[in-house]
């Protein structure tokens, strides 16, 4: 019994002496709590504040060493989260606080809004570290070429998320959801595609589809891939695949050809693809040279029937037939320089460059070009048969210092019946009946100055013309001292 009681007060003794430890050990901490010294709303791109739970950290209502703060998430949470394989799970960071210890605590919310509060993010406020790490929530692709071609219908028109189209892949931005409440209206409707990614945490593949019918863009944005039914969807029945790469691999179109002798999969079509020119050769047939050539037309590739690497033995429905494209010479463009009208329904005017600068049988003829400099000295060059646009065109003419020309100087004659004549300077004196004086009662000079403004878009082609097209704008000017209309006379192209 003596030693039963002796237990029973040594177990009480140790007992109490760690209740008192306890109670020091809350003191000392209630002390040295940490102290929140700032506290700031984050301001940067709200896209580069996705981030992922690490999980060496927990989330709690404060900042973890403040005073009170209460676990929101355990770190063992924080580690399930972090390899969550649905997007709604996926956080955003809103504030930033640092303590009287130069911790940096980050406020995060997840998407779903399940779970929100602090979590430890290293000692710098420049990068998430810590608890939290930086996160792609989707990464964007590259078209396929079949999904480049393709034609899409909703799957599932209607109000349900699988027929909703959406601002953003679903759940991979914060408050950034669907783009219409209901596509009913567009169960009709053909869709192509022009991006295409995925979802970081389920895998899964989503696409920006744009409505064919332009006018009407209300349903355009982004859907799950599976969610969509391809309308023009390879039928190895009745077609083949055709794989046009450059010499060096690259893919340069990829279409399929319906074949017009097909009697259903591995058909032998061959002689819809291949026969004999005029020459007896072994070339395209015309309906299929022409398929082809309409899919390269404007890349500045060809593809001949005639080249020994594009004879295949047999072509079979269902399979792919691959096929080299050459390309073709480069070639320079001359640039035509030519006045915007300002009138409607009527044509512009071709610019005219002056042969020299003594010149004076155009010198009426306020078109007449007298820059200085008006010098092509990057040629306007591409592949044969490859098409420009006119952006391609103003940037060329912008690199060779050619975005204003100037119109040789001219004088202005008014007749009775208010008909105006543009004259040669050197042939009128200010006592010219009609003539236009300036302030001080000289003859009044005048130039059109001309800004670039666009260009007619085209194909190179060897010994083809460019035409640029220049805003006109009259101005007065005065006279040079030794000669009014100087200009060195060089030609575009």
């Amino acid at each position: 019994m003596q030693s039963s009681l002796k237990k029973s007060l040594y177990l009480g003794l140790a007992a109490l002496s760690f209740a008192s430890v306890a109670a020091v050990s809350t003191t000392a901490s209630a002390k040295s709590a940490a102290k929140v010294t700032s506290d700031k709303v984050l301001t940067t791109d709200a896209t580069k504040r996705n981030v992922n739970l690490t999980g060496t950290n927990a989330i709690y209502s404060k900042p973890g060493t403040v005073k009170g703060a209460k676990v929101v998430a355990t770190t063992t949470t924080a580690k399930n989260l972090n390899k969550s394989t649905t997007s709604r799970e996926n956080f955003r960071a809103y504030r930033v606080a640092k303590t009287n210890r130069g911790s940096i605590y980050y406020k995060v919310v997840s998407y779903n809004k399940v779970y929100r509060g602090w979590v430890y993010g290293g000692k710098s406020a420049d990068t998430f570290a810590g608890g939290l790490t930086s996160y792609d929530t989707f990464k964007e692709g590259t078209l396929t070429a079949d999904q480049k071609t393709g034609t899409y219908k909703l799957a599932n028109p209607g109000k349900t998320e699988a027929g909703l189209t959406y601002k953003q892949p679903a759940w991979t931005q914060y408050k950034i959801g669907k783009t219409i409440a209901d596509t009913t209206a567009y169960k009709d409707a053909t869709f192509s595609v022009d991006k295409v990614g995925t979802r970081t945490r389920e895998g899964d593949t989503w696409v920006h589809v744009v409505n064919q019918n332009t006018a009407d863009t209300k349903a355009d944005g982004w859907i799950l891939l599976s969610n969509l039914t391809q309308t023009n969807a390879f039928n190895e029945q009745s077609q083949i695949k055709v794989n046009i790469k450059d010499t060096d691999g690259k893919t340069i179109k990829e279409f399929y050809y319906t074949a017009p002798s097909a009697k259903g999969l591995n058909s032998d079509v061959t002689s819809d693809v291949y026969g004999l020119n005029s020459d007896s050769k072994n070339d395209f047939t015309t309906a299929f040279g022409k398929a082809v050539s309409a899919q390269v037309s404007g890349t500045g590739y060809t593809v001949a029937g005639t080249d020994s690497v594009n004879q295949s033995a047999k072509v079979l429905t269902g399979s792919t037939l691959n096929l080299v494209a050459r390309k073709g010479d480069t070639v320079s463009m001359k640039v035509e320089p030519w006045s915007v009208s300002t009138t409607p329904d009527k044509p512009g005017t071709k610019l005219i460059l002056k042969a020299t600068a003594g010149d004076t049988s155009a010198k009426t003829n306020l078109n007449v070009i007298v820059t200085a400099g008006a010098t092509m000295t990057t040629p306007f060059s591409g592949v044969e048969g490859q098409t420009f646009t006119s952006t391609d065109l103003v940037n060329n003419l912008t690199t060779n210092k050619l975005n204003t020309l100037t119109s040789v100087k001219y004088a202005k004659v008014t007749a009775a019946d208010k008909t105006v004549t543009y004259v040669d300077p050197s042939s009128v004196t200010k006592a010219t009946e009609g003539v236009s004086l300036d302030a001080n009662g000289n003859v009044q000079l005048y130039e059109t100055d001309y800004t670039l403004s666009g260009g007619v878009a085209g194909t190179f082609a060897k010994d083809g013309t460019a035409q640029a097209l220049y805003t006109a704008k009259e101005v007065t000017t005065t006279a040079s001292a030794t000669n009014p209309d100087a200009g060195n006379g060089s030609l575009f192209g």
